[in-house]
């Protein structure tokens, strides 16, 4: 595709520095011969020394260079920092992982990390940790591990730490959790999402479970797997609030959006549990618990 004059909402974009419309077009100063994305921090060009091209491809075939500040072609510095730390709670997540341990292997300093994962991942490293590891300590119980067994498998000391927050993080004690919710009113309904179709399972004392898929038969049986022995009922639509949280998880940022598929569904389900999980107690249907 061959260069074209940059349109009104484009140029808008670049002028507000638009990370969300990284990733669909680079726009050339075609004074430098530079291509940039539209949330570079680079000093702008006049708009009619503007040139906009789809990809940062196409621009390079026609003879233009990358910014050195920006990295249209590639993850900027602070993209790779957020990258780093999401691979390192994947993949350390049977042990405590504090915020220095973050921002070392990031190489951001602990205050910018905080600031830039927020921005772009959409919550702090350690909300997106603690989701992680419930998400895991989940999936323990499930395969047959015992309580304190999976505390310590996700890095808990002891299992003080979860029972203080099992509430939030399971609508249940992790008592019941593990008796597959024996005698609990569980609540569900699933919404629509760019990522496929998202379930949420909750009690009349918080949420239980949130699954994400494309097969609602699949995710209906998996719940009833998970609670084989709780009431579960369909609600229509579930409490605006978690409608809202849903549709924030869902805009992601243009970083994300580049990431693997199954990377972006692992990140959108882990915010979404990491935001209900700090939101105030509530039912699906809205009734405060």
């Amino acid at each position: 595709m061959a260069a074209t004059p940059i349109s009104k909402t484009a140029w808008d974009a670049v002028l507000r520095r638009d990370r969300g419309y990284d990733g669909k077009f680079v726009y050339v100063a075609i004074t430098t011969g530079i291509y940039c994305r539209p949330s570079c921090p680079s000093r702008r060009p006049h708009r009619r020394h503007a040139l906009f091209f789809s990809t940062a491809a196409e621009a390079e075939r026609a003879g233009y260079v990358a910014c050195l500040r920006c990295h249209p072609n590639s993850l900027n510095p602070a993209e790779k920092s957020v990258k780093a730390a999401l691979d390192y709670i994947q993949e350390h997540i049977d042990h405590r992982i504090t915020l220095a341990e973050l921002s070392k292997v990031s190489g951001l300093s602990s205050n910018h990390l905080q600031e830039t994962f927020k921005r772009i991942v959409g919550v702090s490293p350690k909300a997106f940790y603690n989701a992680q590891r419930l998400i895991r300590f989940k999936e323990l119980i499930r395969a047959g591990e015992s309580i304190s067994s999976a505390c310590y498998g996700v890095g808990y000391g002891s299992s003080r730490a979860l029972y203080e927050n099992a509430i939030r993080w399971l609508g249940m004690t992790p008592g019941r959790y593990q008796r597959r919710g024996k005698g609990a009113v569980i609540r569900y309904a699933i919404l629509r999402t760019s990522l496929g179709r998202v379930l949420l399972a909750g009690t009349a004392r918080g949420i239980s479970s949130i699954r994400l898929g494309h097969d609602v038969d699949f995710l209906l049986r998996d719940l009833h797997d998970e609670f084989t022995l709780a009431r579960l009922i369909a609600d229509k639509k579930p409490f605006d609030g978690y409608i809202a949280t849903v549709r924030f998880c869902e805009a992601e940022d243009a970083f994300l959006s580049r990431l693997p598929i199954a990377t972006r569904r692992r990140v959108f389900e882990t915010k979404l549990w990491a935001l209900v999980a700090l939101s105030p107690l509530q039912n699906l249907s809205g009734r405060n618990g």
